[in-house]
């Protein structure tokens, strides 16, 4: 319990006088209001002025004196600070200042030498972040043709599927079973407001639509989606349908080889890529997508020194091994580092069939 002194007064007249001490600033945010049987006592961050004590008293017929209060508990603001005196020093260094947030779900990686404590990161991300409902931590990269990572609940509640939203798009996803990264977010507005009026887009490796969506949010275009994960697949169909946008966003579920190659060929102006570890194998599909020309958005991991240089330099020869030519590159950039001198790269380029 903390003394200070407070305004003492009806409950009736509580509230209007709470809000006047809170308008001067001498209200005490840091103690709970006491109830004295048919009154009030409002806690005062220090003495009042002769003329503000003067008008409580005859306004309101209050009193000023000290009263014992209890103390409002301190929420942490950051993990980092509700964790202080639960772990030891060299532990907290090691604490993740970061993590993904994908509608109510958090996703951090768990280093190492934190193994042991991941309940407590979770408890710590549940408190500090009253919107997150369940916190998983990455148990490994990732794989497989779906591009997706195993995933361990540490916290909250045992759900993976969540609405995410993004640059006024709505997206259900079902973390543990599709790929999806929020980091890519501004990357995808970038692309989208690339998209010109009309043009036809093909989004080769879509998964629940992040890009394709943005772009017919933005964008008067139509967009042609493939997605060889069956789960990814199910969640783009209802992203096409929280979007309302039965009739831009058009999905296929399969191969992006056999699709293109058995539907899609020679149909589009610009063709996004978004498979790094893969995408440079299949250019020549992207190209027989194009209508004999058009834009290509193709994404690369890429090891330091010069990741973007060789992006470039890959591209390029594989566009021109498929008997095309790079017109221009509109632009080459680092869109974020995925491991310590590793990056992932994109590449726009103008192509066109000789």
């Amino acid at each position: 319990m903390t003394k200070a002194l407070a305004v003492i007064v009806t409950r009736t007249s509580g509230e209007e006088v709470r809000r006047l001490l809170a308008s001067i600033g001498v209200l005490n945010h840091n103690l709970r209001i006491k109830t004295l049987g048919d009154e009030l006592a409002i806690p005062l961050s220090g003495p009042l002025s002769r003329e503000i004590e003067e008008q409580l008293r005859d306004v309101y017929k209050a009193v000023v004196r000290e009263e014992e209060f209890e103390e409002i508990p301190k929420r942490p603001r950051t993990v980092l600070e509700w964790l202080s005196d639960k772990l030891p020093p060299h532990l907290l260094a090691a604490v993740p200042r970061s993590w993904d947030l994908i509608g109510d779900i958090a996703v951090v990686e768990v280093p190492d030498e934190l193994l042991g404590h991941e309940k407590l990161i979770a408890e710590a991300i549940l408190a500090v972040h009253k919107n997150v409902k369940s916190v998983y931590m990455k148990a490994g990269p990732v794989s497989g043709d779906f591009r997706v990572r195993e995933l361990r609940l540490i916290g909250g509640e045992d759900r993976s599927v969540t609405i995410y939203r993004e640059h006024g798009a709505l997206f259900y996803i079902d973390i543990k079973n599709v790929y999806f990264s929020p980091r890519l977010a501004t990357e995808r507005r970038r692309v989208a407001e690339q998209v010109k009026e009309g043009e036809v887009v093909l989004d080769m490796f879509s998964g629940v639509g992040p890009f394709a969506i943005q772009i017919a949010l933005r964008k008067k275009a139509l967009v042609h989606a493939i997605e060889l994960n069956p789960v990814a697949y199910e969640c783009l169909k209802k992203n096409i349908e929280l979007n309302k946008l039965r009739d831009r966003v058009i999905p296929h579920l399969g191969d992006a080889r056999e699709v293109v190659e058995k539907h899609l060929s020679h149909k589009f102006d610009r063709v996004i890529m978004n498979l790094p570890e893969r995408s440079l194998g299949f250019i020549d599909v992207a190209l027989k997508a194009l209508r004999g020309s058009g834009i290509l958005h193709v994404y690369v991991f890429e090891e330091e020194p010069r990741p973007v240089e060789k992006a470039e330099e890959a591209v390029k020869l594989k566009v021109e091994e498929s008997g095309w030519r790079v017109v221009r590159v509109l632009y080459a950039g680092m869109v974020r580092q995925v491991a310590p001198r590793r990056w992932q790269v994109v590449v726009d380029c103008e192509v066109s069939h000789y």
